[in-house]
C-alpha cells in the first residue's frame, strides 16, 4: 500500500478584488493554470487557493460561497491466472476549508469529491508460446504451453463543478480576511496489477457577503 498526500492547485491568477459600497460584498475568481504537481504545502497538507478581505463597521455576520471546478482521475489494472484473485485499489478526495482571520469557518472542513476505485478478477488465464518439445505432433498445453495471466484494467476520469456555503458569525469590526485552502489526498493498493489516483483543483470562485444571522433551534438563520 502506497499512501501519499498530492497538492495539485491550479489556479494561475487571483483576480482584482470587486468591492462594492460599504464593503458588503466582495469577490475573487481563479482560472484554470497549468497543474503543478510540485506545488508546496503546508505540513498538514493544506494550500492558499484563494484570498479576499471584508470590512465590517460592526459586529456582523459572514456568508461565504466557495465554488471550484474539480475532477478525479483513478485507475486500476488487475492481472489473474490459475483461478487466483486479484484486486487494485485507487482512492482520491479533495476538501475545501475556509479560514476567517485564521480561525475556520463553519462547518469545517468540506469534502468537494471523494472517490474510492476497488477492481478484482479471478481468472484461468490462456495458454500461449506452445512448443511441440517431444515431437509427437500433438501438442499438450499442460507441460508444452505457457499460461500466461488476464488483464482487465478500469480507468474512471470525472470532472464537476461544486459549491458550498461557509458561516462565520459574531465578527467584531474591522478589516477580516478571508482564505480558502484545498487539500488533495489520494492513496493506492494493489498486488500484481497496478493503481494511481490523481486530483485536481482548477477554476474557482470566492464571494464573502456581509450578512445579519439570528439563531434558532435548529441553527443559523440568514436574513
Amino acid at each position: 500500500m502506497r499512501k501519499s498526500t498530492l497538492l495539485m492547485a491550479a489556479l494561475c491568477s487571483l483576480m482584482a478584488t470587486s468591492a462594492f459600497a460599504g464593503q458588503k460584498f466582495t469577490a475573487n475568481v481563479s482560472g484554470l493554470a497549468l497543474v503543478h504537481p510540485a506545488r508546496t504545502a503546508a505540513a498538514d497538507g493544506w494550500t492558499d487557493v484563494l484570498k479576499g478581505s471584508i470590512h465590517t463597521p460592526n459586529q456582523k455576520d459572514l456568508l461565504i460561497g466557495v465554488s471550484f471546478e474539480t475532477s478525479l482521475l483513478t485507475d486500476t489494472l488487475v492481472v489473474s491466472k490459475a483461478g487466483a484473485k486479484d484486486t487494485s485499489t485507487a482512492e482520491a478526495s479533495i476538501e475545501i476549508q475556509v479560514l476567517v482571520d485564521g480561525v475556520p469557518a463553519d462547518p469545517g472542513t468540506v469534502i468537494y469529491d471523494k472517490r474510492k476505485q476497488q477492481l478484482s478478477a479471478t481468472l484461468g488465464g490462456y495458454y500461449t508460446n506452445c512448443v511441440d518439445s517431444n515431437l509427437d505432433g500433438i501438442i499438450d498445453v499442460t507441460t508444452e504451453c505457457e499460461l500466461a495471466p488476464e488483464e482487465i484494467q478500469l480507468l474512471l476520469d470525472t470532472t464537476a463543478a461544486h459549491h458550498f456555503n461557509f458561516i462565520k458569525a459574531d465578527l467584531p469590526s474591522g478589516d477580516h480576511t478571508v482564505v480558502v485552502q484545498s487539500r488533495i489526498t489520494n492513496s493506492t493498493g494493489y498486488q500484481n496489477g497496478s493503481a494511481s489516483a490523481t486530483a485536481l483543483v482548477g477554476k474557482g470562485t470566492l464571494s464573502v457577503e456581509e450578512v445579519a444571522a439570528s439563531n434558532s433551534v435548529d441553527g443559523i438563520v440568514m436574513q
